[in-house]
């Protein structure tokens, strides 16, 4: 009998995926069903930690990135955050023991494609297998997005604490610079005609462009020789006082004329400006800031809730509550939560 001839080799793209997990035995056991399930269609790195996935990121395109939830230093639900904002089209599948209401929000609000049991990953992969494929077929769009404030400031800590050595390239919208790291330490910053801290400090100030993390090269001079905890902290301060600012003066413009309530005489009666890990980054003459967090974090479940009934409205990013007396408005930004609470006088009747 004569053998047939096998049909020709069909013609299958390759699937780079970032597998994330401190415990190995769950990864060689994720990596061995990829291997097998379309050998050699999937091409499978590594890591253990966020400084793993970050050298990979430098030297490696992935198409998908798949982040246990339970890891040391920073946790899967932090490392998401930051990886959605320096590469804000990449897919990444969030993995958790226990899938919580308050983790599956937070993981989706925060940029999530998915998130998995992972015993049913381990238990039913021929089920959840088309899920992973599907999501690794999203474009990617490579280590460059609008560069956030909050981000950039998370992106170089990383750096920093992992002792590491890069390169920032930031571009604005009229300018651009860069930021040298040499083993965990900042030391030359450069912007436009500036240099050192004074160069730090423009390039963390801004508020969009592009952002590139490269291999380290040595700069042309030494300017900056301080602890980059001091000069990032500086930073921070300087950017949550400025977004304080910011909600006041929007508040002064309403009060001016350019919102529907009517006018009468409006005091600011307290800010709170909330991290994307609850952390009250900036408040004025709160006294219960923490619950203020705990509204904040409703809001954002009720937001999803919205969003997922009514897809076509979007996520709803702000609330008020409007009384005779009092104002309330919720800011529900990209990087920040505002919290803006005002009382307001009745307008005069002469």
């Amino acid at each position: 009998m004569t053998a047939l001839a096998p049909p020709p080799p069909r013609s299958i793209s390759s699937h780079r995926v970032l597998l994330v997990d401190d415990d190995p035995e769950f990864i060689q056991v994720m990596k061995d069903f990829l291997v097998q399930k379309r050998d050699p269609a999937w091409v499978v790195h590594t890591a253990a930690d966020y400084a793993e996935v970050l050298d990979c990121l430098k030297f490696n395109s992935v198409d998908l990135v798949v982040l246990d939830i339970q890891m040391p230093v920073m946790d899967g639900l932090q490392l998401l955050t930051l990886l959605k904002r320096s590469r804000p089209a990449l897919p990444i599948v969030v993995l958790s023991g226990i899938v919580t209401p308050e983790r599956r929000d937070y993981a989706l609000q925060h940029g999530a494609s998915l998130i998995l049991e992972k015993t049913g990953v381990a238990t039913e992969f021929e089920r959840i297998y088309p899920a992973l494929e599907a999501t690794a077929e999203a474009p990617v769009e490579g280590f460059r997005g609008m560069l956030r404030q909050v981000g950039l400031i998370e992106l170089l800590q990383l750096e920093c604490l992992g002792k590491k050595s890069s390169v920032l390239e930031l571009k604005g919208s009229n300018a651009g610079g860069h930021i040298y790291i040499s083993e965990g330490n900042i030391i030359h910053a450069e912007f436009d005609n500036i240099f050192g801290e004074k160069a730090l400090a423009q390039l963390l100030r801004l508020k969009g462009g592009g952002f590139r993390l490269a291999p380290f090269t040595q700069p042309s001079r030494l300017t900056i020789d301080g602890q980059w905890e001091g000069l990032l902290m500086e930073a921070a301060q300087s950017s949550d006082e400025q977004t304080g600012e910011e909600a006041e003066k929007q508040l002064a413009d309403e009060k001016a004329g350019k919102d529907l309530i009517p006018k009468g005489d409006r005091r600011v009666e307290e800010i709170v400006v909330i991290s994307t890990t609850n952390d009250v980054l900036y408040q004025s003459k709160a006294r219960e800031p923490e619950r203020r967090v705990r509204l904040i974090n409703l809001l954002l479940i009720k937001s999803a809730e919205m969003s997922r009934i009514f897809p076509a409205l979007g996520r709803p990013d702000r609330f008020e509550i409007n009384e005779l007396t009092n104002r309330v408005i919720c800011l529900l930004q990209a990087e920040t939560k505002v919290f803006v609470r005002l009382s307001i006088s009745p307008p005069s009747t002469d």
